[in-house]
């Protein structure tokens, strides 16, 4: 395992971590990746995206105006996610630690 991989798993946790402390937000996992997006003002008016794959560790995370965020959002729902069978959303408690467990089991 890299320690890039390591390194980006633990961001994706702090990033989930405080997504999870902010409403709304959206936290899923698949068996490929873990999205977040979530705002990162009072306003609501910037979110931040971030999602971590797990075949190669790659971490992409970026700050939005929220209009392109919600397009970001509504484009993930319509068209990543059908493709999956497992999704897991960060809904209670229970599957954000479910979450958190398995990006640490991949860093």
């Amino acid at each position: 395992m890299s320690e890039k991989k390591k390194e980006n798993a633990k961001k994706m946790i702090e990033f989930v971590r405080e997504a999870w402390n902010v409403t709304p937000s959206l936290i899923l996992m698949t068996d490929d990746y873990v999205y977040a997006l979530w705002p990162v003002d009072e306003q609501r008016e910037t979110w931040k995206e971030a999602s971590f794959t797990f075949s190669d560790g790659e971490l992409e995370a970026r700050e939005l105006p929220a209009k392109r965020a919600l397009m970001l959002l509504i484009e993930e729902i319509a068209i990543a996610l059908p493709s999956f069978q497992n999704i897991t959303i960060a809904s209670d408690k229970e599957k954000l630690e479910e979450i958190i467990k398995k990006l640490e089991e991949s860093g």
